[in-house]
């Protein structure tokens, strides 16, 4: 008797069709032929991520085929349950447009062998899904799709494809969220946001700065710390609290204007300053003010 996949097996296909569309991805830059590949691949991952969606919410009767009142063990079309996914949301990290787009992408490769030509409009279309799947599942589930780089940077964050994707998700997030965006230091996209919004395995949590492109994160809490640059006056300027120099120095680069003058850290408050803002130096020791070495003086008696 037909049956429907249940919660593990539609988390399993989903995301193993997600990978194989990121790998496909990737391939399609040097050999167009993939981005058809890489586009199945994608919407097929959607549509086993919306039906996972609903039965992990508990609601799988929202999307099954009725007859004469009674529940079938099938699901109703893809279109279909896209269109009930938007009707619940108010707002949501996929345009539906191109989701659409995407489906009809789809059917004219399967069924009428089309779509065969470099098209980047699909190809970024592939990779806003893909982020669109990520940050669903996260941002309802807690769970990601794609990991923390651990200073290797992802293998598509050179790839033109996927920074154009990459640009527009980033540019969709900046609508649905008042937030700011920053420049990555490590892959320079314009595409680092808070932990707030997006989150990585190995990185979740609003204490991050992530980039969507590299998937570099950094912890401001802990590996680094944020201060306003002394040059463009942003709060931009970002600091390695854990790798001290001589003389209290520390390496740090705004993120917005790309100024890269070292910083130090007050002996006394633990305070990182630009030097250039002013400092004082007592018995070979550095200080943000005279308050601060007076302190530490009387400390130290």
């Amino acid at each position: 008797m037909k049956s429907l996949p249940d919660e593990d097996q539609l988390r399993e296909g989903f995301i193993d069709f997600a990978e194989l569309a990121v790998e496909l991805t990737g391939r399609s830059e040097s050999d167009p032929k993939y981005l058809k590949f890489a586009a199945v691949n994608a919407q097929v991952a959607l549509e086993l991520f919306l039906k996972y969606f609903f039965t992990r919410n508990g609601k799988v009767a929202e999307i099954q085929k009725k007859k004469n009142g009674l529940l079938q063990n099938d699901f109703i079309e893809h279109a279909q349950i896209l269109s009930h996914y938007y009707s619940t949301r108010n707002w949501s990290y996929g345009v539906k447009r191109e989701l659409v787009s995407l489906m009809e992408a789809r059917n004219s490769i399967l069924h009428r062998a089309q779509q065969t030509e470099w098209d980047i409009a699909l190809a970024t279309n592939v990779v806003r899904t893909l982020f669109f799947i990520h940050s669903t599942w996260y941002s309802d589930f807690g769970e990601c799709l794609f990991e923390r780089s651990y200073g290797t940077p992802h293998p598509l964050s050179a790839n033109k494809v996927w920074r154009k994707g990459v640009e527009g998700f980033v540019d969709h997030l900046a609508e649905i969220h008042d937030m700011e965006i920053r420049t990555c230091l490590a892959c320079n996209q314009y595409a680092v946001v808070t932990g707030e919004f997006f989150g990585l395995l190995g990185a979740e949590g609003s204490e991050y700065l992530i980039c969507l492109n590299c998937f570099d994160s950094i912890d401001v809490e802990h590996e680094a710390r944020l201060l306003k640059c002394h040059k463009c006056l942003e709060k931009t300027y970002i600091i390695d609290a854990f790798n001290e120099q001589k003389r209290q120095l520390y390496v740090g680069k705004c993120s917005n204007c790309g100024e890269d003058s070292w910083v130090r850290c007050c002996r006394n408050c633990e305070r990182f300053f630009h030097p250039e803002d002013g400092e004082v130096y007592v018995n070979g020791i550095y200080f943000c003010s005279s308050d601060c070495a007076e302190m530490f003086a009387d400390k130290s008696v």
